[in-house]
């Protein structure tokens, strides 16, 4: 036996928490067992050798199955594959669930690998883990059951995962759960902070968790000597996260489906290359004005423009309101250049003000519009009094059906009177594909351009 074997054995049993594991006969059996290799290193925790000691009938069911090619079945209730495979007592079943599970399994194995800023080489484990979960609580599963089994294994899978980051992935073996909710708690608070002090840092996170200073300084040296750095952990209600609380983006969701799974992993995908491109600052704000972490999409509670304008030693919460802003069309310009939606270009060319009980109101605004990319400006006015509040003047080059102008016609709607001079703003796909479906020619009139009588 090597000696990373056994110093990897040695932090698992560190981790071996049950009260009646530590029997000193079956201590002394699981020592034995893991000094001789006989318990492997992903039997070393909990669950497994509560099985292993006091649950002989969950053996015994296992030994029970056959196992059948099963590759060409096919479910859309996953819960089928388990249903079927207690039934008939044929395992093939569950390893058929296995297959049509993979595309999902490894998307969350990456998912939280990333969150906990382990290595890719980690994602294999994480997988391994959830199967080992799934697999002896399927052993001990009712086919009569209306609950689904990955509804029961879920959290507890996702505990497992967390247990193996806290006794096989850390320089320091944190000896609870609960420990290592509190450490994941301070050190997230410190990291949230590069640009200060240390001892700033740790001050700050004394006072948002309201622990003691002595408690947090240690707490921050155990973080700082782990092999990975501690991710940052979402949840709603901080408190619950002491309790050992799971984000559900690292919990199954039974309603994602696997095209659903997929398409979230597209987005993230093109939202991370997106952020990658704006300026490093721009970035920040974004995610910190959004509550979300563009690395490993992870959420967090939203910072408000004057705690991100005292991070960035910006002058007031007005210039960091604008810069936010440029940084939100920057985002869509780049998510546009990317593929991922369409956009249009807006500018202001006219505005109509007229008084009305001695106050002035607008009465009509025109719009010049580019589609994202080459082209002639296409020019569409909008007025507060006539039957038609939309006019189109004339289509842009690259706008033959009108599906750009009368997705305009809906972002001058959402400006409620504000009438930005010019912005830039992203289309989904989805909404121009579906305009002027069965006809080529646009739903909206289409208008001389009036005189004015008083110009602004």
């Amino acid at each position: 036996m090597n000696a990373e074997y056994k110093k990897a054995a040695k932090k698992l049993l560190c981790g071996i928490t049950d009260k009646r594991l530590h029997e000193p006969t079956i201590w002394n059996d699981i020592l034995s067992s893991a000094c001789s290799g006989k318990l492997r290193l992903w039997e070393i925790n909990d669950e497994i050798l509560r099985i292993k000691y006091f649950c002989k009938e969950k053996i015994e069911r296992a030994s029970a199955f056959t196992e059948s090619d099963k590759s060409g079945v096919r479910f859309d209730d996953l819960n089928a594959y388990f249903v079927e495979a207690i039934k008939s007592r044929d395992k093939g079943y569950f390893e058929a669930f296995i297959r049509a599970y993979e595309l999902v399994l490894q998307s969350r194995a990456e998912r939280f690998v990333s969150h906990y800023n382990l290595s890719a080489d980690d994602t294999e484990d994480i997988k391994q883990i959830f199967l080992e979960t799934l697999w002896f609580a399927f052993l001990g599963y009712d086919a009569a059951d209306p609950i689904p089994l990955l509804q029961y294994v879920k959290k507890a899978a996702v505990m497992r995962q967390l247990d193996h980051i806290r006794t096989a992935k850390n320089a320091c073996t944190v000896p609870t759960q609960n420990g290592y909710a509190e450490l994941r708690k301070v050190m997230r608070i410190y990291n949230s902070a590069p640009e200060l002090s240390a001892d700033a840092r740790i001050a700050l996170a004394i006072t948002e968790t309201g622990f003691a200073e002595k408690k947090v300084t240690e707490l921050v040296a155990v973080g700082k000597a782990t092999e990975y750095p501690i991710g940052i952990v979402p949840t709603d209600d901080d408190e619950k996260e002491l309790d050992g609380a799971i984000s559900d983006e690292l919990i199954e969701d039974l309603s994602i489906s696997l095209f659903q799974e997929a398409w979230r992993n597209i987005c993230r995908d093109y939202f991370r290359a997106a952020a990658d491109k704006i300026s490093p600052k721009d970035k920040q704000i974004l995610s910190l004005s959004l509550g979300v972490c563009f690395d490993c999409f992870g959420i967090f509670k939203p910072s408000t423009y004057a705690e991100i304008a005292m991070k960035q030693g910006a002058s007031s919460e007005k210039s960091i309101e604008k810069k936010r802003k440029t940084a939100i069309e920057k985002f869509a310009k780049e998510l546009c250049a990317l593929g991922f939606c369409d956009g249009v270009f807006l500018k202001r060319t006219d505005m109509v003000i007229v008084k009305e009980n001695g106050k002035k109101k607008v009465q009509s605004v025109t719009y010049a519009y580019t589609p994202y990319g080459d082209g002639k400006a296409g020019e569409i006015i909008h007025t507060t009094i006539s039957r038609h509040r939309f006019q189109v003047i004339r289509l842009a080059e690259f706008d033959m059906t009108g599906a750009y102008a009368e997705q305009v016609t809906k972002i001058i709607s959402y400006m409620n009177g504000t009438y930005n001079k010019e912005k830039f703003y992203a289309i989904p796909l989805g909404k121009l594909s579906n305009v002027n479906k069965h006809n080529a020619k646009p739903k909206l009139p289409f208008y001389k351009k009036p005189r004015t009588t008083e110009q602004k």
